[in-house]
């Protein structure tokens, strides 16, 4: 099976590439660009536009679940700036890999007591993992902005497996 690379989110929406989008702006511009190529809109074209059309939405809304979430955006955004660089920093530190398991325990034994400071503490983290991949991208460190994505999965994981004992 041959692979074709997803198109880039960014020129899907017309956007500059950037890991800091506005939120609004960015909902809005999906809801025009949806409404435009609804298929209800092209009933009357020919099977080729109507293939096109669909082909169009699928673009759209998979640009959509990129760009909507920080995280997502920014792999993205370091997979178009340097290709292969998430791939190429998939190893951490073992010191931080050792803590990453330490968390999971804590998360896997936390009761409703601690569940709140322990939330507070991983949002912490990841705005901590969030400013540092800004900082990483503004430097043009996409190799430190790689490490800090993979890290950064972690503390999300964490987070979710927090969310879902509530």
């Amino acid at each position: 099976m041959i692979h074709v690379p997803a198109p880039d989110p960014f020129t899907v929406f017309g956007l500059p590439r950037s890991l800091d989008l506005d939120e609004r702006a960015l909902e809005s511009r999906y809801l025009r660009l949806s409404r435009d190529c609804h298929p209800d809109l092209h009933r009357a074209a020919d099977t080729g536009d109507c293939i096109a059309v669909l082909q169009r939405a699928a673009e759209i809304n998979d640009a959509w679940r990129v760009l909507r979430d920080p995280w997502q955006r920014a792999r993205a955004l370091l997979e178009l700036l340097s290709p292969g660089a998430l791939d190429r920093h998939k190893r951490l530190d073992p010191v931080f890999l050792a803590e990453a398991l330490d968390l999971a325990e804590e998360v896997a034994r936390a009761d409703a007591a601690a569940a709140p400071a322990l939330r507070a503490r991983l949002q912490a983290a990841l705005a901590a993992d969030f400013a540092a991949l800004r900082d990483a991208m503004q430097r043009g460190d996409c190799d430190a902005a790689a490490r800090v994505c993979h890290a950064s999965h972690y503390h999300q994981k964490a987070l979710a497996d927090l969310d879902a004992k509530s």
